[in-house]
C-alpha cells in the first residue's frame, strides 16, 4: 500500500467517528507527534484532538480531494472536510496536512484548519 493510500484508509475510518482508539494503535507510532494550527502535541493530545470532534460532531465526509500527493515520506493533502453536528448543521471546514509515515506507521501530522 502507497503512503497516499494510507492516509486514505486512515481518513476513512476517522470519518465514521468511531474507535479512533483503535486507528491510533494499529496506524501510529507511539512517538507520534502531532501540530494543529500550531500547537504540538503528542499521541495522547492527537487522541483528546479527536475525541473533541467526536463529542462536537456526528460524522465527517471528505466529498473530494482538493490535493492528495506524495513526497519521500510524507503525504500533503489538502480537502474541506464535511463536518455534520450533533444538531443536524453542516460545517464545512478547509484543511491543509502534511503527514510523515515511517514504516508503515504515521510519526508525525502538520494540520491547519478553518475551523
Amino acid at each position: 500500500m502507497s503512503n497516499l493510500d494510507l492516509v486514505k484508509e486512515i481518513t476513512a475510518r476517522f470519518e465514521k467517528n468511531t474507535d479512533d482508539q483503535a486507528v491510533l494503535d494499529k496506524y501510529f507510532s507511539p512517538d507520534f507527534v502531532h501540530w494543529a494550527n500550531g500547537k504540538r502535541s503528542d499521541l495522547q493530545g492527537y487522541a483528546a484532538h479527536l475525541a473533541r470532534y467526536e463529542r462536537e460532531y456526528k460524522g465527517f465526509t471528505i466529498p473530494g480531494w482538493d490535493e492528495a500527493f506524495e513526497a519521500g515520506d510524507k503525504v500533503v493533502v489538502a480537502y474541506t472536510l464535511e463536518a455534520t453536528r450533533k444538531d443536524g448543521g453542516v460545517e464545512r471546514i478547509p484543511v491543509m496536512a502534511i503527514w510523515r509515515i515511517q514504516d508503515g506507521k504515521v510519526i508525525s501530522l502538520r494540520e491547519v484548519d478553518g475551523r
